[in-house]
């Protein structure tokens, strides 16, 4: 494992980079029964949500990274990244770290995971640039709020930012990921809310504005109507909204892990680990 700094369009990026350990097979080898040797060597990215950090991917970085290359993205003003000096935390922006990070490493293909906020961002930049993602993980990703109707969005989306934007606000983010953390580990809660303790306003606003803008299933069709683009989602048994992705688009494969909230893949680190693996092995 290394741990470098790339730069980014909007400033230095910190990345986790695990280079394949695993032998693969040679030249004219034949492949053991089930295995898929044209995936065995696609590196995999991994993109963090809102508040995290590459850290959270400890546990599918070590499950994956003996057998592929795995990278881990600190994304803009989180963790090790610097922030924006635009405070522009949109998925398109940091989808534009991703493909920097991706140009970095001279990774032109590669397994593209995100989690909550950063499934947003691995979405836009699959959607902008398909011939660079060959599969799409989404890790719990947020429901397309676009697709909420207009008069519910007009009673509730901007008294929620409003309270995001006043002096009590991280009282408000506490309260938000209180409620996404419903079924989670002791571990899972400390961490996640140490977490929200500590980040800038900046990132939190900015994230939560963008966050109900984004017109994900809308990019998630961009995608998907690329040839050979394959998606998949592993969900948080609470995933199950109307304008959930999966339910909005059947074609977008799922499965649910049970006795996990939104961070499934600290609260079940094996069984994620073990269902991105086997989705990444698929054929």
């Amino acid at each position: 494992m290394r741990s470098l700094t790339v730069a980014g369009p909007a400033g230095a990026l910190h990345i986790v980079d695990h280079p394949a350990t695993g032998a693969h097979p040679a030249a004219g080898a034949h492949p053991a029964a089930g295995a898929h040797p044209s995936h065995e060597a696609l590196p995999v990215v991994l993109v963090h949500g809102m508040v995290g950090h590459a850290g959270f991917w400890e546990a599918p970085l070590a499950h994956v990274a003996g057998r592929r290359r795995a990278v881990a993205i600190d994304l803009r003003g989180h963790g090790a990244s610097e922030p924006p000096s635009d405070a522009d935390y949109a998925p398109s922006a940091c989808a534009a770290d991703v493909l920097a990070v991706l140009d970095a490493l001279a990774l032109p293909r590669v397994a593209l995971v995100g989690h909550s906020y950063g499934a947003l961002v691995a979405l836009a930049a699959a959607a902008a640039h398909p011939e660079r993602v060959a599969r799409l993980a989404l890790a719990d990703p947020p429901r397309d709020f676009t697709q909420i109707p207009a008069e519910v969005q007009a009673l509730h989306f901007p008294p929620y930012l409003a309270a995001l934007e006043a002096d009590g606000w991280r009282d408000t983010a506490l309260a938000t990921f209180n409620e996404a953390l419903a079924g989670s580990t002791p571990a899972t809660r400390e961490t996640v809310l140490a977490r929200v303790a500590s980040t800038p306003h900046d990132r939190m606003l900015g994230m939560s504005r963008r966050l109900l803008q984004f017109e994900a299933v809308n990019a998630l069709d961009r995608y998907l109507a690329a040839p050979g683009a394959r998606a998949h989602a592993i969900l948080a048994p609470s995933n199950a909204w109307p304008q959930s992705l999966h339910v909005l688009r059947p074609a977008l494969t799922s499965v649910v892990l049970p006795g996990t909230s939104h961070w499934l893949m600290l609260d079940a680190p094996t069984a994620f680990a073990a269902e991105l693996e086997a989705w990444l092995d698929a054929a």
